[in-house]
């Protein structure tokens, strides 16, 4: 008897422990910081990289953590890159972010990525774009 109640005592710890360490490792705040290109053509330069709060419209649901580069070059443009624990909450997260003007979102990898811009041409802002999924891609 006295083996069985041990066993049952560790089995009881052990379960009891059990959804501290699932939360645990559901936190925010566990992705990677992504690498975003220092400098694009036709003459884009990071200028700024630092980690970011959640960019305004982003859902909550899944806190994601997030770091906000500012480029400089012809314009401006501003670039979020929001990393989630898993590929289907980023999914989530670009599906649900509202649409707005002078803004892309897109998904790569585990990572939303928000750019917002100010007097960019179009060709200008578009290699800046595919520097940026390109960097993100999964390898």
């Amino acid at each position: 008897m006295i083996t069985r109640r041990a066993t049952y005592s560790l089995l009881f710890v052990a379960l009891s422990a059990l959804p501290i360490a699932f939360l645990a490792g559901c936190r925010p705040g566990t992705a990677a910081k992504p690498e975003l290109p220092e400098s694009v053509s036709p003459g884009w330069k990071l200028a700024s990289y630092t980690e970011s709060p959640v960019p305004p419209g982003v859902p909550a649901v899944s806190p994601p953590q997030c770091w906000k580069g500012q480029y400089e070059g012809v314009g401006t443009a501003e670039v979020w890159a929001c990393g989630y624990r898993e590929r289907g909450s980023a999914f989530d997260a670009v599906q649900r972010t509202p649409a707005a003007a002078q803004t892309v979102k897109f998904q790569e990898g585990n990572y939303l990525v928000l750019v917002k811009w100010s007097r960019v041409p179009k060709a200008d802002l578009t290699a800046l774009i595919r520097a940026i999924q390109k960097t993100l891609s999964p390898k």
